[in-house]
């Protein structure tokens, strides 16, 4: 419970960072379509939430510097225009 609670502090914290910085928090929807594919075929998809790192898929798949925690899918930077 209390890694989740760092590890959602923590991405908060970092898309916070991003967005002043210029970079969009939301991953394109083709990111977003192809890292519920991936997750979707995943072993650790229980019910809508992962069981590495607990965190809700559908929410997770939908923030861009959110990443994997087995490696299936990568943050992605997208400045905006």
């Amino acid at each position: 419970m209390i890694r989740m609670a760092v590890h959602f502090v923590w991405s908060m914290l970092r898309h916070q960072w991003a967005r002043l910085m210029g970079y969009s928090v939301f991953a394109p929807v083709a990111s977003q379509a192809y890292r519920n594919r991936q997750c979707g075929r995943c072993a650790f998809n229980e019910d809508g939430q992962c069981t590495q790192c607990k965190c809700l898929i559908l929410a997770k798949t939908m923030m861009a510097l959110e990443e994997c925690p087995i490696g299936l899918w990568h943050r992605v930077w997208i400045a905006k225009a």
